[in-house]
């Protein structure tokens, strides 16, 4: 290979922004926690098994009438993000791992089932948490 004698374009991701292929007959929320679930398609975060949890959502994806992969969902995977707190989460939790309740919950390990964690804790804001994500 040479080297450049004019400017290219350069094929790039955003380092914290991803897409995902969505799961049919789904609807993600943009804000709401994202999931992949075993097939790999994106979904709403739930405590579910055998979701990995993938980012936050910042945009809406309807597929709700498509098939799987029918379209795709950009989610955030880094940064610190204010989510409803579940259960019992204390100022002692402060820099612990929280765990996904639902597409807009977290909570401390003891309160789920799946545990599929989705950050540490950061702080409070008001009855919320601040949960700081960092998947990359």
């Amino acid at each position: 290979m040479t080297a450049l004698t004019q400017s290219r374009y350069t094929r790039h991701r955003e380092g914290t922004v991803t897409a995902h292929a969505v799961k049919g007959a789904v609807r993600i929320h943009k804000g709401g926690l994202v999931c992949a679930d075993a097939t790999g398609y994106a979904v709403p975060g739930s405590d579910s098994l055998g979701q990995t949890f993938i980012g936050v959502a910042i945009e809406d994806a309807d597929n709700t009438d498509g098939a799987d992969g029918a379209l795709s969902v950009r989610v955030m995977a880094r940064g610190v993000f204010s989510f409803a707190r579940g259960g019992s989460i204390t100022q002692a939790d402060l820099g612990q791992p929280l765990y996904i309740v639902d597409d807009q919950t977290v909570a401390v390990v003891s309160t789920v089932t799946n545990d599929i964690q989705a950050g540490r804790l950061e702080g409070f804001d008001g009855n919320d948490v601040w949960l700081r994500i960092d998947l990359h």
